[in-house]
């Protein structure tokens, strides 16, 4: 059974450095905690805010038990917090387990609703409802 959370508390906040005012990587913790007491096997993350969870992608990044697919301004890392290019797709055996659907050229124009639900429709929920098959 996969599990789809949709949140980024605390995703930028590494395995062991606190970063980007976030402290405890909330949703690595949760992710954790699900995977030991409640036995999930497959975990997927759609992380979608203005910057990218460098933190979760960090800690999750070899690791094919947690898809991690971010939604970000990325300016060809010129944009906080500099990471999440679309050629970061994990390593090891989390290779293909990272996704970043990175923005760019300055939001010049804004990005809206059209941006966001061509993402999700093209990128975000085909990976999902594979995911869950794996």
């Amino acid at each position: 059974m996969a599990l789809l959370l949709y949140v980024h508390l605390g995703h930028h906040a590494e395995a062991n450095q606190a970063m980007g005012f976030c402290f405890f990587n909330s949703i690595a913790v949760a992710c954790r905690l699900l995977q030991q007491r409640q036995a999930v096997r497959r975990i997927l993350i759609v992380d979608w805010d203005v910057h990218h969870g460098n933190g979760t992608q960090q800690i999750f990044y070899d690791d094919r038990s947690v898809l991690y697919l971010s939604i970000h301004r990325h300016d060809e890392g010129n944009f906080f917090p500099g990471t999440g290019a679309p050629g970061e797709c994990g390593a090891g055996s989390g290779l293909g387990y990272n996704v970043n659907i990175a923005w760019s050229g300055g939001l010049q124009p804004p990005l809206g609703d059209a941006e966001y639900l061509a993402a999700f429709r093209t990128v975000v929920m085909p990976i999902a409802r594979v995911r869950n098959k794996l």
